[in-house]
């Protein structure tokens, strides 16, 4: 019951994870999904509806039809998007426009660099399976650089053993320990016949 301008579902960024979905748009809602491939194309303005967070609206963007067809349309007055999500990996050269268009709108999105940023942290998500969802992960000894406040000392992630150092040098023999004891621990005896070059459990981080 809705027409294309009742509903924007906008893709900011690459379409290339997303065109299966954007084809899929054009066949079951004409029009209605629109990929915005540049910051130009969208503004943000303070949200009339919710004090403290912005809508999203669309000058110009790509739109899909029926058949596969699509079409670069200028939006006069520009539509104001009802669900975003995008490209939000840190490490895609999109990632830093995309993220900020989508930061605190009004209406729901899916995902964000922030979210994108954690997790592609191996750490970090293997800390937050054990200690918040109880959830087995694999042995893990990882070496953590400064605070990490991310990396809260409690409560412990079983099977994940951080060892926090104040600084790099100098750090050689304390290294040495914490490898041999992991290696040598119950943890890993089932990867006893696993040769050293094989052994992913052991990593550190800046």
């Amino acid at each position: 019951g809705f027409g294309p301008l009742d509903m924007t579902v906008c893709i900011l960024g690459s379409p290339t994870a997303f065109l299966p979905v954007l084809l899929e748009a054009g066949t079951r809602c004409p029009g209605a999904m629109v990929l915005c491939l540049s910051p130009t194309w969208a503004s943000r303005v303070p949200s009339e509806t919710s004090p403290g967070t912005w809508s999203l609206l669309l000058s110009r963007g790509v739109s899909f039809k029926v058949g596969g067809h699509s079409a670069l349309e200028t939006f006069v007055p520009p539509r104001r998007a009802n669900y975003v999500t995008g490209t939000f990996a840190p490490g895609d050269p999109e990632g830093s426009w995309v993220g900020e268009l989508a930061r605190d709108l009004d209406c729901p999105t899916g995902g964000s660099a922030t979210l994108a940023h954690r997790l592609e942290d191996t750490l970090v998500t293997r800390w937050v399976l054990a200690a918040r969802a109880n959830l087995p992960v694999p042995p893990t000894l990882a070496f953590v650089l400064g605070a990490r406040g991310d990396l809260p000392t409690e409560p412990v992630a079983p099977g994940v053993r951080l060892v926090r150092l104040e600084e790099p040098q100098g750090q050689q023999s304390l290294v040495q320990e914490e490898v041999d004891a992991f290696l040598g621990g119950t943890a890993m005896e089932p990867y006893g016949q696993v040769g050293m070059g094989e052994v992913g459990g052991v990593g550190g981080t800046g």
